[in-house]
C-alpha cells in the first residue's frame, strides 16, 4: 500500500513538471520578444536575451530575418545618401538589403544588423504615377514638418495604389520613456475620387519604478473628392490630418478617464473605508487595538 502511495505521487510529480523547451522553442521565444521590443529598446532586448541563453549561437541562424522584420514593421528612420530621411519599410523593399528612397530616386543598401545605411545600389526602377506620387510626398513632408518633429514621411507609387507611410519617434531615456507612432494609408486614386485604408499603431514604454506599455493597432478607411494629383494629395492629407487629429484625442481621453475606470475594475485605490491607512497610528485602528493587546 505504501509502495503504490509513494509510487502514485512520484507520477503526478513529473506530470507537474514542466519538459525543458527545445532548441526551435527557444529561438521562437527569443524571436517573439524581439519582435516586440519597445522603440529604441531593439538592442539592449538583443543584448539581455543573449545574456540569458546558455547557447547564444541558436540566435546566428534567426537573428537576420528578426533584425530584418523587425526593421521593417517600425518603419525605421534612416539617412538617405541624398541628405534627407526615408523610411525602412516592406513596400520598399526591392532586394536583399537594398530598399528604395522614393525621393532620392534611388536603391540603397541597407544593413539590417547596424540598423544603418552603408551604399547605393543604383537609381529606382521606372514605374508607377510618379507626378501623382510626387504630389502626395509634398502634401505629406508638409504635414509632417508642422506635426511630428521628429517625424519621417515616404511616400510609394506602387500596384497602382499611392501608400503613404509616415511614422515618428521620440526616446527619452533619461525619464524612463521611448514612444513611435506609425501610420500607412493606401490610396486608390480614381475617377470617383481617392479612397483610401488607413492603419495607426501606437507603441509607448513607460519603465520609471515599472514596466507600462501602450500598445494600438487601429484601421481607419475613409474617401475624399480626387481632382488633379495636387488636389487629390491635398484632400487625402488633409482628411488624414483631421482623423489623426480625432484620434490622438480619443487615445488622450482614454488615458483621462483609465484611473477612475480600467484601473479600479482591477484593484482599488483606496480600502472600502476611501482614505489611507496611516500607519504610524494602527492602534487606534480597530483591528489595531486587538493586534497590539
Amino acid at each position: 500500500g505504501i509502495n503504490a502511495e509513494y509510487g502514485t505521487r512520484e507520477k503526478r510529480r513529473e506530470s507537474n513538471t514542466m519538459a525543458e523547451p527545445t532548441a526551435q522553442e527557444l529561438v521562437d521565444i527569443c524571436n517573439n520578444f524581439m519582435l516586440t521590443a519597445p522603440p529604441g529598446e531593439f538592442m539592449e532586448v538583443v543584448t539581455d536575451i543573449r545574456g540569458l541563453l546558455s547557447n547564444e549561437a541558436l540566435l546566428n541562424s534567426s537573428a537576420p530575418a528578426t533584425f530584418r522584420q523587425y526593421n521593417q514593421e517600425q518603419m525605421l528612420a534612416v539617412q538617405s545618401p541624398a541628405g534627407h530621411k526615408f523610411l525602412i519599410t516592406e513596400f520598399g523593399e526591392v532586394g536583399d538589403g537594398q530598399y528604395v528612397d522614393p525621393m532620392g530616386k534611388m536603391i540603397v543598401k541597407f544593413d539590417h544588423i547596424k540598423q544603418a545605411v552603408v551604399g547605393q545600389a543604383g537609381a529606382a526602377p521606372a514605374g508607377g504615377d510618379e507626378a501623382t506620387r510626387a504630389a502626395f510626398d509634398a502634401a505629406a513632408q508638409a504635414y509632417q514638418a508642422d506635426h511630428y518633429p521628429d517625424g519621417t514621411a515616404t511616400v510609394y507609387a506602387k500596384g497602382g495604389k499611392i501608400i503613404v507611410c509616415m511614422q515618428s519617434s521620440k526616446y527619452n531615456p533619461n525619464n524612463f520613456w521611448n514612444g513611435r507612432w506609425r501610420a500607412v494609408y493606401h490610396c486608390t486614386v480614381g475617377a470617383g475620387g481617392v479612397e483610401v485604408r488607413g492603419n495607426i499603431k501606437i507603441q509607448v514604454h513607460y519603465y520609471e519604478d515599472g514596466n507600462v506599455q501602450l500598445n494600438t493597432d487601429t484601421n481607419k478607411n475613409f474617401k475624399v473628392a480626387g481632382g488633379d494629383a495636387a488636389t487629390a494629395a491635398k484632400n487625402t492629407i488633409d482628411a488624414i490630418k483631421k482623423l489623426e487629429k480625432a484620434f490622438q484625442s480619443s487615445v488622450e481621453v482614454a488615458y483621462a478617464t483609465m484611473g477612475d475606470t480600467t484601473y479600479k475594475a482591477l484593484r482599488r485605490a483606496l480600502p472600502l473605508t476611501r482614505s489611507r491607512i496611516a500607519w504610524e497610528k494602527i492602534s487606534s485602528y480597530r483591528v489595531g487595538s486587538n493586534i497590539s493587546k
